[in-house]
This record gives C-alpha cells, sequence and structure tokens, in this order.
C-alpha cells in the first residue's frame, strides 16, 4: 500500500492422510466421542496424531516505524474436521537483528 504499510491475505488448507479421528459429540455420528482416540496414551499424543483437515481464511497488515514493526492479522475457521473452529486473533512488534561492523 506505501513503503510503511503492507497489506496481505491468505487462504490455509491441509489434507491429512491418515491419523486418528477425534469423533463427534453430535447426536446420530458414525464415530461417537472420544472416537480413535480411546487409550492414556493417544490421548496423551492426540495432537500429533490427530488427522486434522481444514480451510482457514485471514488477512493482515503491517507498519514499519524507524527501528520496529508492528503487525496484526485475523485468521478464520472456514471448514474441515477433527480440528479447531474458531477464530485468532494476533499482534505484535517485531525488533531487527542487526550486526556491527568494524
Amino acid at each position: 500500500m506505501t513503503r510503511k504499510l503492507s497489506t496481505y491475505g491468505f487462504v490455509s488448507w491441509q489434507h491429512t492422510h491418515g491419523g486418528l479421528s477425534f469423533g463427534s459429540t453430535v447426536a446420530g455420528a458414525t464415530l461417537p466421542f472420544p472416537g480413535e482416540v480411546n487409550t492414556p496414551e493417544r490421548l496423551i499424543q492426540h495432537d500429533r496424531m490427530m488427522r486434522d483437515n481444514y480451510w482457514h481464511v485471514g488477512g493482515g497488515a503491517s507498519y514499519g516505524f524507524q527501528h520496529f514493526d508492528m503487525f496484526g492479522s485475523y485468521t478464520a475457521y472456514v471448514a474441515g474436521t477433527d480440528t479447531h473452529a474458531g477464530r485468532a486473533i494476533t499482534a505484535g512488534i517485531s525488533f531487527p537483528f542487526e550486526l556491527r561492523h568494524r
């Protein structure tokens, strides 16, 4: 947009081949809760083993000041299975790492 202000948009998609299904709390679901996460060992490791399929969309902006940048973004869940539904808002400040030359 300008030399100091930048904007962006994105679409994020993930399709996992294999993995465990967490099931559903919806009545009449084909795989009721807790699905294939049915042992203490699987529950401990479920984040790494899930069949996590999703579509997310979002956008953000960044503004550059003289010694740092400020940024923010918004991500929204569109669709998916065995994933987290919801929204995420992030904001932050970044400082450049510069080496002194001798």
